[in-house]
């Protein structure tokens, strides 16, 4: 009887195991879903997707099973997966239907992705209100010309470039760092930090980055047993609290009066009366939040650029061009953008060509949905394939070559004019749709137009020549990482100065902007040395012993550099009264 009870209770486990195995089977393909790869109980596709260029593989199932539809489904590890190929589709699922289809997956080896990083944020209240703060903060930056900070970085760059050109990968991050820095705490210093910082969430964020993101139930080992946890939690609260010593630092020198502008001293301004945030680890997070991103997005294009004017030197040439027609013997400026199409052109046509976010950033579904009668459960992750909308022969004939000229010559699907406006790269597919749309478009192309424009008017950009052999060393087009946000893989090449003139006058234009640089901080040092000791913080938190002068004070603050123009920066060129009793 014994025995006889344990083959039944053998029998009756085996035969619910081959129950869920096919109920698993048979729910994953099932008939209502979008048509797709066929799915593997428990497991979905995850067993053939590579982690490395896992763009390509999307791509390759796009052309199997998309086809006329756009879409197809898949799923891995019991997350649901539509994978969007047409830019049609991803308009009429992500900004039409963008009320329900706007939120974010949890990223597994993050603590809380949903409510801390604004780019991956669930769509709630924190989401809410650091959008309009990113946004407001980055709208004025842009109409001030961000108060001269490309410019004078642009010609750091040039001269580091000219002293150590070997070292380029590094001083290209290191001025997209320094730009944000700038603005964001008056310290362009800090990029030392910044920019490892930056990667190192990127990184953690990426299905390229810990495994923990690709076999999820990895994250739920016991800590003693989890390296995947130690190590964020050591990079989490190491990032965290640097963000938050920034904080304190411009805090405590608005208490003296020796703070200058920056976003962080204007959140600090402003924080109770606009910006409605939570306190200092909301603040610090979302001010450093808009620095990261802010390296990273421009770093990769940049990167590109140079590969793209490496192989395509007749490019480099119709560039140099146009800007020495435009701007008559200087680098470009932001006022000369609407005169700059070739440039603009080759910007663009970079990110077509190698695109920065090559599988798109995804969406998560907040309801059931029915889309040309198919079903998309609530949850399922909608991924707009970048990769996919930017190689569309139709839209882009001869994709897979590096071609600017779709975006200059009437005749290409692409082109529009008046050419004075385009080509932008605002509203590329690369910066996401709907409600998700990144709001730095215009800081991205602002900020390649003064560093492509500065490095065409000063070099020749070349293959290097290896010393021992004359042959030179080529720059390859099909590595890279496969993060998230992707850029080229480290390469070697030569920035030739155009002329020993030009190379004269970028230096000299460097120590100039430098020693303008050094002179402003030291002249509003002075000020603030002379003035009374009042603080530039009104009604900010944990400011102790605020000293209140009898009478309205003025505070000078000055901008960084002269390169915006007249009228470009007056909201930084102002005084600010304090009235007694603040």
């Amino acid at each position: 009887m014994q025995l006889l009870t344990i083959l039944a209770l053998g029998a009756a486990l085996v035969g619910f195991a081959i129950y869920k195995t096919v109920k698993s089977y048979l729910d994953l393909n099932d008939a209502r879903l979008p048509i797709g790869p066929r799915q593997m109980p428990f497991i979905g596709r995850i067993h053939d997707l590579p982690i490395q260029f896992m763009w390509l593989k999307f791509k390759e199932w796009s052309d199997m099973y998309a086809k006329d539809r756009g879409f197809y489904m898949t799923e891995m590890l019991g997350a649901k997966f539509l994978i969007v190929s047409e830019e049609k589709i991803a308009e009429e699922l992500l900004v039409k239907r963008s009320k329900y289809n706007s939120d974010r997956p949890s990223v597994k080896s993050l603590f809380d992705s949903k409510r801390e990083y604004l780019p991956l944020m669930g769509k709630n209240e924190l989401w809410s209100r650091q959008r309009k703060l990113t946004h407001s903060y980055l709208t004025e930056a842009s109409q001030a010309q961000y108060h001269g900070v490309m410019v004078h970085e642009a010609k750091r760059w040039l001269a580091r470039l000219i002293e150590n050109p070997d070292d380029f990968g590094f001083s290209l991050e290191d001025m997209a760092a320094k730009v944000m820095c700038q603005l964001t705490w008056d310290d362009p210093g800090l990029s030392e930090y910044c920019t490892p910082s930056a990667w190192g969430l990127l990184t953690q964020m990426s299905p390229a980055g810990p495994l923990t993101n690709v076999l999820t139930p990895l994250w739920h080992l016991p800590l003693f047993a989890n390296p995947w946890k130690k190590a964020e939690t050591k990079r989490h609260d190491e990032q965290l609290n640097w963000w938050l010593a920034r904080l304190n630092t411009v805090r405590g020198n608005m208490s003296r009066g020796q703070q200058r502008a920056c976003w962080t001293r204007q959140y600090l301004e402003q924080s109770e009366k606009s910006a409605r945030l939570s306190g200092d680890r909301e603040a610090a997070t979302a001010i450093g939040m808009i620095a990261l991103v802010g390296i990273f997005t421009v770093a990769g294009p940049l990167s590109y650029f140079l590969v793209a004017m490496v192989h395509h030197p007749k490019w480099q040439v119709a560039i140099q061009q146009e800007i020495d027609e435009v701007c008559g013997g200087r680098p470009p400026v932001l006022d000369d953008t609407p005169r700059l199409p070739v440039l603009r052109a080759c910007i663009k046509e970079t990110m077509r060509w190698k695109p920065n976010v090559p599988t798109g950033v995804a969406h998560e579904t907040e309801a059931d949905d029915m889309y040309m009668g198919y079903f998309i459960p609530k949850g399922t992750r909608i991924l707009p394939l970048d990769w996919a909308f930017l190689r569309n022969p139709v839209k882009y004939p001869d994709p897979e070559n590096f071609r600017p000229e779709r975006w200059l010559q009437p005749g290409w699907p692409t082109y529009q004019e008046p050419l004075t406006q385009f080509p932008t790269i605002k509203g590329l597919s690369s910066f996401g749709w709907g409600l998700r749309q990144c709001l730095g478009m215009t800081l991205t192309q602002d900020e390649l137009v003064i560093a492509c424009g500065a490095l065409m008017w000063c070099f020749n950009l070349k293959p290097k020549v290896d010393p021992l052999s004359g042959r030179e060393l080529p720059v390859p087009l099909d590595k890279s990482n496969s993060l998230l946000i992707i850029k080229p893989d480290p390469f070697q090449m030569a920035f030739e100065p155009r002329s020993e003139e030009r190379r004269r006058q970028a230096l000299r234009q460097w120590q100039e902007s430098e020693a303008r640089d050094v002179r402003q901080r030291a002249d509003f040092a002075a000020r603030t040395a002379q003035a009374p000791q009042i603080s530039q913080v009104s009604r900010v938190s944990r400011v102790s012993k605020v000293v209140s002068p009898a009478e309205p004070q003025v505070i000078p603050v000055i901008r960084v550099s002269d390169e915006g123009g007249p009228g470009k920066v007056s909201h930084w060129i102002r005084t600010m009264e304090i009235p007694s009793g603040c």
